[in-house]
């Protein structure tokens, strides 16, 4: 868990390097040697759980794509947000979403019901503080903020899931994946104070 949070708080990079080769931004040479730390933390990492099988890695890996991902998502959310509300963008992304994953479950062949309350109330929280709380105070965010600085409000995150983790399943990080998830971290408060 403390991980894969760790490599999806790469976004912030991700979203630095599409800002510049995507919308002209510029990186200064600080903000260039602050992407190689977190890189160096994403290998620390991707090392510690290469001894812990091919199964850490995959998750690495399906990380790394989130991080991607989302920064994607949050460069278009900066464009689209100079010209449309908030309340519009988030109809949009959710009605989207809605529709990619009913057609995902539907094509899978994935039960839509069936699950028991316990999924449901799940489900409905996740919705409530995640989704509606959450993320939508981000996507308000992007029409005043600089992309990067939205995405390093995030750090806290790993932070908060590995502690969780540790309780809860009694997942306790190694050195190399403590030392890469502090790098990880480093680099990007780092950048994000740059940003500021």
């Amino acid at each position: 868990v403390a991980s894969s949070t760790s490599i999806v708080c790469t976004e912030v990079i991700w979203v630095a390097l599409g800002f510049c080769l995507f919308l002209k931004g510029k990186l200064s040479k600080k903000a260039i040697l602050a992407i190689f730390i977190t890189f160096a933390g994403s290998l620390l990492i991707a090392y510690a759980d290469s001894g812990a099988g091919e199964v850490h890695l995959y998750g690495d890996l399906l990380a790394l794509i989130a991080a991607v991902a989302v920064a994607i998502y949050t460069l278009i959310g900066r464009i689209v947000r100079n010209q449309v509300s908030t309340s519009v963008y988030t109809y949009v992304v959710y009605v989207s979403c809605d529709v990619v994953l009913l057609f995902t479950c539907l094509i899978k062949s994935y039960a839509l019901f069936d699950y028991g309350m316990s999924a449901v109330i799940v489900g409905l929280l996740l919705a409530l503080f995640s989704t509606i709380l959450g993320h939508s105070i981000f996507s308000w965010c992007l029409k005043y903020f600089s992309p990067a600085f939205v995405s390093a409000s995030k750090l806290c995150e790993p932070v908060v899931a590995g502690v969780l983790a540790g309780f809860l399943f009694g997942e306790l990080p190694g050195v190399f994946q403590l030392l890469g998830g502090v790098l990880i971290l480093g680099g990007v408060l780092w950048y994000s104070r740059m940003e500021a």
